[in-house]
């Protein structure tokens, strides 16, 4: 058994940007685990889907591209591209990963996490057992879908499993959602000259009083919606909160709404409703602490409240009313994590060259208060 500081599971960006900063802690001990390869999900997206938050390089001038998880590259640079596909960005992690020579262990699937009650964790993989001191849970969300939003939801398509929009049959699609997931698979069912009725549960897409762009609409999306909006494949009904979808005896699917409203096509209904909460920190759920909203109760150092030394990274962390979903978001936790885990294990940390304001590492402040993006 392979004995360890701390296994970080998951080679997503939240993965691989938390291990770029462990590896800044001398004599620190770590791995990290994914059942596939690295940036396995974004080879999931669909052909078609590209990053809502625009890449560009402005490192040099102390602007980290906000997609980065290192602060010495850049997604643009890499790819040559402002919007890069997931196959684009899953090879930019990949380039990251062998660049700094992370000890990432793929085609490696964690099955159990069994806390001892001594300290520390032992981890269960398809290829053998590690015991490690702390445990980063950094899975994502994308292959977690809500297959089951409401009743009905087997006889729909989630946006998760299209792989390419070319593919689907020709037709009439009705598409249940009217954020960025639901948007998207409208965009591009229009642009492969499908009909699309796009169902959505709000009165209109304008939130003037949130200022989150976790909460709005992203300024690309709203580009490409207005470019659509005249086309007159795409019909759009406002207010429907939908709460079934049944087969008929003609094999038909019917999708109805709390207000009596219904829609009937042949095609499988498009369930763009997104993920499930907690994404896939959902495999280990007994040790979590999880709200009535259903969100991980998490404390300042995103530190689980029931298991000690097991930590949370990514798009799931949230803290009052901050959604650290984006990657310019979540990776500001890095820092703060690797800083308590070097705390705890006595090590040294290496503060940053030319440092005066006692910032440590790229994108996180040592001294951060509880739920601040700085």
């Amino acid at each position: 058994m392979k004995t360890l500081d701390v296994v970080i599971v998951g080679a997503g960006p939240a993965g691989i940007g938390m291990a770029m900063e462990l590896g800044k802690v001398p004599g620190l001990e770590f791995e990290v685990l994914d059942s596939g390869k690295i940036g396995e999900s974004f080879r999931h997206w669909p052909k078609q889907t590209r990053f809502i938050t625009p890449s560009f390089y402005s490192n040099p001038f102390g602007l980290t591209d906000l997609n980065a998880v290192d602060a010495n590259t850049s997604p643009a640079t890499f790819a040559g591209r402002q919007h890069l596909s997931g196959n684009q960005y899953a090879d930019y992690l990949t380039s990251v990963a062998n660049s700094a020579q992370l000890p990432v262990v793929c085609d490696c699937k964690v099955l159990e996490v069994n806390p001892d009650p001594d300290g520390g964790f032992h981890i269960v993989t398809e290829h053998g057992e590690r015991f490690s001191q702390f445990v980063i849970w950094a899975t994502g969300e994308f292959q977690f879908p809500d297959l089951n939003p409401f009743p009905g939801g087997e006889y729909c398509l989630h946006y998760a499993h299209i792989k390419d929009w070319n593919t689907l049959a020709t037709g009439t699609y009705v598409v249940i959602g009217g954020y960025e997931s639901g948007l998207d698979s409208a965009i591009n069912l229009l642009n492969v000259g499908h009909k699309v009725e796009l169902l959505i549960r709000r009165s209109t897409w304008e939130k003037t009083d949130i200022n989150d762009p976790s909460q709005v609409l992203s300024p690309y999306t709203r580009e490409r919606l207005d470019e659509v909006k005249s086309n007159d494949h795409l019909t759009v009904s406002y207010g429907a909160n939908v709460v079934e979808v049944a087969e008929d005896e003609n094999c038909n699917f019917i999708v109805h709404a709390s207000d009596g409203r219904n829609w009937t096509v042949s095609n499988l209904p498009i369930l763009g409703t997104g993920f499930l909460k907690g994404g896939g920190a959902c495999q280990i759920r007994e040790l979590w602490d999880w709200n009535e909203d259903g969100h991980i109760t998490l404390s300042n150092d995103d530190e689980s409240l029931l298991t000690p030394g097991l930590f949370l990274v990514g798009p799931q962390v949230r803290h009052d009313e901050r959604i650290y979903c984006f990657i310019y978001k979540f990776r500001q936790r890095f820092a703060r994590i690797a800083r308590e885990i070097s705390q705890r294990l006595e090590l040294e940390i290496e503060w940053l060259e030319g440092s005066e304001d006692g910032i440590w590492g790229p994108f996180g402040n040592s001294e951060c208060c509880e739920g601040c993006e700085c």
